[in-house]
């Protein structure tokens, strides 16, 4: 393996915690730079942002949630499908600072791809990491109103605006529909990135339906450090779940599989769905504990007094790492059998895998796993070694700096 370039660019839209795919670049960047890289960040300016030594290339913030009126809307829409802004503020970020490869993660709308001309013509080799489904899906989750969909995927974008996707809007599903249409018809993305990382084999399958290159992809899964994970083994008393309260993480299903099997279960997080959970638990008298935002120690601490983690999703999870953090404390995971979580959790080894939306089904997972101490002991050991032969560090390193050196050759051959 040779070794990582010497000057890496982080490309992502949001430069602070924000989600999954934040967590995941900053961390990757931490490992760089730990191994000799220099890392440096462009991004869209934000008021929580992190410092950066390059901010002052950062592009304008705009605010997607609550969009301007008028002819600035309109300005707005321009801006996701090609950002003539973006584009020049790489091209004198680049001037000033060159790089020897860059990688993206989240580019979407508020930066679009439209850097990838000023990468192209410094000829700086692009790796992308492709956390979500919006290359083969307007509105990014592979799900049509709150229901598992994937017209979309190899078959054109006419279904979203047909079934409305973005929002129930015609006008909303029109836009996201145009701008995903434009960006492949004109290559975009497939002549723009060398790489392709995904971190599923679920999402490599749906990029290559798409009319992505299998040739150009490569299975990547997320990671943590285990060594800073300290495992513990004995079984808590509840069962717990982690994450954001959105109804595509079907919560709702947890708390009625709770109330089902009178399993006491404990949700830490917080986001849209919180009134809605709450009437429900008054409703079905479920013995489920609303814990409110939790980081850091407080987090850490919740996990390790915990039975299980549960995750579970009624959408295509691509790769969820609160599920590997789970398991690297040493917790088995009840998870639904889609997107990338099988990839994960292997059923009767390390945890239990259930059909999506079925709180029967789950409810039956959470009282196996309520009764049997040693089977959740030997299941949590099974799972911190899955962390520790597949989703470690040096491994994840290993394997990225392996795909900048198949997006260098390709560069060069080009």
């Amino acid at each position: 393996m040779t070794g990582a370039p010497e000057r890496i660019l982080m490309i992502n839209k949001f430069h602070y915690a924000r989600g999954g795919a934040e967590l995941y670049m900053l961390r990757l960047a931490a490992l760089l730079e730990q191994h000799g890289s220099h890392v440096d960040y462009f991004a869209m300016h934000h008021p929580r942002n992190l410092p950066s030594e390059t901010d002052r290339h950062f592009v304008s913030e705009v605010d997607f949630e609550d969009p301007p009126k008028g002819f600035r809307r309109l300005g707005m829409a321009g801006r996701t499908v090609y950002s003539l802004e973006a584009r020049r503020k790489m091209r004198d970020l680049l001037a000033e600072r060159p790089a020897d490869l860059a990688h993206l993660h989240n580019i979407y709308h508020q930066l679009s791809p439209s850097i990838l001309s000023s990468l192209r013509k410094r000829n700086v080799p692009v790796v992308m990491t492709v956390h979500d489904f919006k290359l083969v899906c307007p509105v990014y989750t592979l799900q049509s109103h709150g229901e598992i969909c994937e017209r979309c995927v190899g078959n054109g974008f006419s279904p979203a605006v047909k079934h409305r996707c973005n929002r129930g809007s015609l006008v909303g599903s029109l836009l996201v529909a145009g701008e995903t249409w434009t960006h492949k018809k004109f290559g975009l993305y497939r002549n723009g990135i060398d790489i392709f990382i995904t971190p599923s084999v679920f999402a490599r399958d749906r990029l290559v339906k798409g009319g992505y290159p299998a040739e150009r992809i490569r299975v990547i899964p997320n990671c943590v450090t285990a060594a800073v994970y300290e495992p513990q083994y004995e079984p808590g008393e509840k069962i717990l779940y982690l994450g954001r309260l959105s109804r595509e993480k079907g919560l709702d299903v947890l708390v009625r599989a709770s109330a089902l099997s009178g399993v006491p279960a404990q949700i830490a997080g917080e986001g849209p769905q919180r009134a809605e959970l709450e009437r429900l638990i008054a409703e079905t008298g479920a013995p489920v504990e609303l814990l409110g935002f939790r980081q850091g120690n407080e987090l850490a601490e919740t996990v390790r007094a915990a039975r299980a983690v549960v995750m579970p999703s009624r959408c295509h999870d691509n790769a969820p790492l609160a599920v590997i953090e789970a398991m690297a404390w040493g917790k088995p995971v009840a998870g639904s059998r889609v997107g990338g979580i099988p990839e994960i959790v292997r059923d009767g080894v390390d945890g239990l895998l259930v059909p999506y939306d079925d709180p029967v089904a789950l409810g039956e997972a959470m009282t196996r796993l309520s009764g049997d101490d040693d089977l959740v002991a030997n299941m949590g050991r099974s799972a911190r070694a899955r962390v520790e032969e597949r989703f470690d560090a040096p491994a994840h390193y290993a394997a990225v700096v392996e795909a900048y050196g198949l997006a260098r050759e390709l560069r060069r051959a080009a």
